[in-house]
């Protein structure tokens, strides 16, 4: 599984800009299931720190003053939102307290973190304020679909200081010498996504755009979580430079029409997936998905990489289930990848 001869960190920056790297990248960092725990992976994250300064009102409040519910005992799931600062009316967003992010002890760990991980040749990234949960969090999911047209303005207001902060820390990150940045941003249900194309043309994309440019101008690469069928906003994301898209659902907008249509174009990051897989626990048809994905997407001198649920508990992965996709995926990891034929797997 290990190279000797490159580093996780050249490997994955091979993988992301299609270089020939020797194999794909791994990620099985997560959480204990069932007491194991998988401890290998070729990344490193690391974030800024909360508000030194911020007290909560009430259990379950983050420094946003979102307050979060979750009914996941490990604690790995950090829940839904059930109280939305900004959900009583925009009269509120006068007298909102928004976290300040210029404060130097957000980020004073970075230098040390970066060089350790650096050291040990992983390749390191941080994350960002989403602009869709976010903003959805801070509204309400009702209010936060008819801001869209009925207060636009004021969605704009927000939205703007969203990536108004997220441009500083993208600066830390620059200045640390992270190598990828992350938003986790979901962005649909199962059959649609959350607004029309041409309202996320408008809205969010030379939003996301802006933040983009600012991460590549320090030379990393862009990553985005993203749960939902986002089919509509694809040639948006690779027109407004994403890097990597971190799918734990791919069979939902299916395998080989993401392949067919961005192979080659958007690197995937990617478990087997949670939803129709992995919580069944048939070997046979994880390592079946596992071959699939390594194949479709990786068969660009790069392309793909591996990266396990880390929530696992939530979605039902057992302590087996886990065990075959790390199996799975270490066999096909390797290039030349080995050819999906799924005829010949019936």
């Amino acid at each position: 599984m290990k190279n000797t001869e490159i580093t996780s960190r050249e490997i994955i920056n091979r993988c992301i800009e299609f270089n020939e790297p020797p194999r794909i990248g791994l990620d099985f960092l997560t959480p204990p299931i069932g007491g194991k725990v998988w401890t290998f992976t070729d990344f490193g994250h690391v974030g800024y720190i909360e508000d030194t300064e911020f007290h909560q009102s009430q259990e379950g409040e983050n420094e946003w003053g979102i307050v979060y519910e979750t009914f996941d005992p490990t604690g790995s799931n950090f829940g839904q939102p059930k109280g939305n600062p900004l959900g009583g009316g925009w009269h509120l967003l006068k007298s909102y307290n928004w976290p300040d992010f210029s404060k130097p002890a957000r980020y004073a760990h970075f230098g040390a973190s970066v060089n350790q991980l650096h050291g040990q040749g992983k390749y390191v990234y941080g994350n960002i304020q989403p602009l869709m949960m976010n903003a959805l969090s801070l509204r309400g999911m009702e209010n936060w679909l008819m801001d869209h047209f009925a207060s636009p303005d004021e969605l704009g207001i927000i939205l703007d200081r969203f990536v108004e902060i997220n441009l500083k820390i993208v600066d830390e990150y620059g200045k640390a010498g992270f190598d990828g940045v992350i938003t986790w941003d979901d962005m649909g249900v199962n059959d649609r996504g959350f607004v029309s194309p041409a309202i996320f043309r408008q809205i969010y994309l030379p939003r996301y755009k802006k933040i983009i440019d600012a991460i590549h101008e320090r030379g990393m690469h862009f990553i985005h979580h993203c749960c939902g069928w986002v089919r509509e906003y694809m040639d948006m994301f690779v027109e407004g430079g994403w890097d990597v898209l971190q799918l734990d659902q791919p069979n939902l907008m299916g395998i080989d029409w993401l392949a067919e249509n961005y192979g080659g174009k958007l690197c995937f990051w990617n478990p087997v997936d949670i939803q129709t897989t992995m919580p069944k626990g048939n070997f046979d048809a994880i390592e079946d998905e596992a071959h699939h994905q390594v194949w479709a997407f990786g068969r660009y001198g790069g392309g793909f990489m591996v990266k396990a649920y880390q929530q696992p508990t939530a979605v039902g992965i057992t302590t087996d289930a886990a065990e075959m996709q790390f199996q799975a995926f270490n066999k096909y990891a390797n290039y030349p990848i080995v050819p999906y034929n799924r005829d010949s797997k019936s």
